[in-house]
């Protein structure tokens, strides 16, 4: 599903990338077919304080309209995600993703009804403008919200400033650990780069600048040969993010409930038995019955309390533990150790354990703490909290 703390750093940089080429293909289409920007506010602002200057009526409507309309997407997004989230739903961020499939479907309608635009056309084409422009509102703020505010995809001021400032500090970290040591140690330092936080934040924004950019050019393209078509690749493409999510969701993560969980009174495992040193959480999937990806390990660990010093986290035998899925799952396993905790893992079955053993995630994880269920998982992390008592606290 689409979560915001499920997304793993590749996963939001995927996403971000993807809907970063619909941003500018939709920007140029709209600006070749009613000559307004529908994704480039500051434009539009700027426009409207020159409209505003110079007295002119129809230019204040334009492009402040256009401005009111992408704030309206903007805040149609927040409705939306923020309802989900209190209503606990499963799939906070596939609505908007549809609604603005939705919209661009309306734009593309439209194009092929007035295309191209004459005298008469002004104002069905500004509305269509419009209509366009609470797409790009919920598109950006989709993606900011999932993100954290880290990226946008329907501008570029802040991923070309950002994108300044990173490259220097990247660069600045390549030659402090260049200096006296050679070209020898230049090439092992750009085959280890793109585990450094600074390459990829700079490798990403790169990318969604270069998205953008491939977009802008697909659609004029698109427009100047299919103009009353242009729209439809953007339409398939959300429409097929959206199937990509129903048909493998991303899981979220949740701490089991001792008091009345089914599974734990089946094994008649009652809270007073359990050493508050002990965490427990499950992968859960409102989908039941669907191969899901798991949510994003490395940001789970960081709400663990500090007081647990063994985490349990029972797996589903529908958690499908792909390459960046191993990658979150090491990351947060060296978490643990840095701060001396453990993790155990329940409920791994054959394939999983495969994955985990060849993975760097298994040489982090003992094999006595991959468990085939949660009952074993729960005895092994009250050994391990028993273990890390008696090492804190020797015997007089």
């Amino acid at each position: 599903m689409f979560s915001a703390r499920a997304y793993s750093f590749r996963q939001k940089s995927r996403l971000a990338i993807s809907l970063s080429w619909v941003g500018g293909y939709t920007n140029v289409v709209l600006y070749a077919f009613v000559g307004e920007f529908v994704s480039n506010m500051t434009g539009n602002v700027t426009a409207l304080a020159k409209s505003t200057a110079e007295g002119t009526p129809r230019g204040i409507f334009a492009f402040g309209s256009m401005v009111l309309a992408f704030l309206f997407g903007a805040a149609t997004s927040a409705v939306m995600t923020e309802s989900a989230r209190r209503r606990g739903s499963a799939s906070k961020y596939v609505l908007p993703l549809a609604v603005e499939a939705i919209l661009l479907t309306v734009v593309l309608l439209g194009i092929r009804r007035y295309y191209p635009i004459t005298g008469a056309g002004v104002m069905p084409g500004l509305a269509i403008g419009w209509v366009a422009a609470i797409a790009m509102g919920l598109q950006n703020a989709t993606i900011t919200k999932i993100s954290g505010a880290v990226v946008r995809t329907t501008h570029l001021t802040g991923v070309i400033t950002d994108l300044g400032l990173e490259g220097i500090q990247y660069l600045l970290w390549f030659r402090d650990r260049l200096i006296g040591r050679g070209w020898p140690r230049a090439a092992r330092m750009i085959r280890v780069s793109y585990r450094h936080p600074e390459f990829q934040r700079v490798a990403l924004l790169a990318t969604i600048l270069g998205s953008f950019l491939f977009g802008a050019l697909a659609g004029m393209l698109a427009f100047l040969h299919l103009p009353t078509l242009a729209l439809a690749a953007p339409v398939v493409f959300l429409c097929w993010m959206i199937y990509v999510d129903w048909r493998t969701p991303i899981a979220d993560v949740r701490e089991i409930d001792l008091f009345g969980d089914h599974e734990l009174k089946f094994h008649g495992i009652v809270k007073s038995l359990l050493p508050p040193e002990l965490g427990i959480w499950r992968i859960f999937c409102k989908r039941g019955g669907k191969w899901h990806k798991p949510p994003d390990f490395e940001q789970w660990v960081d709400i663990m309390p500090h007081h647990w010093r063994v985490i349990v986290l029972s797996l589903s035998p529908l958690t499908r533990l792909d390459a960046n899925s191993l990658l979150s799952l090491a990351a947060a396993t060296r978490k643990l150790h840095d701060q001396h905790r453990r993790l155990v893992l329940a409920g791994v079955t054959p394939p999983q354990y495969r994955a985990i053993e060849h993975s760097e995630a298994g040489r982090l994880i003992e094999s006595e703490n991959l468990c085939p269920d949660l009952e074993f998982a729960i005895a092994r992390g009250i050994e391990l909290v028993r273990d890390g008592n008696e090492v804190a606290h020797p015997a007089a």
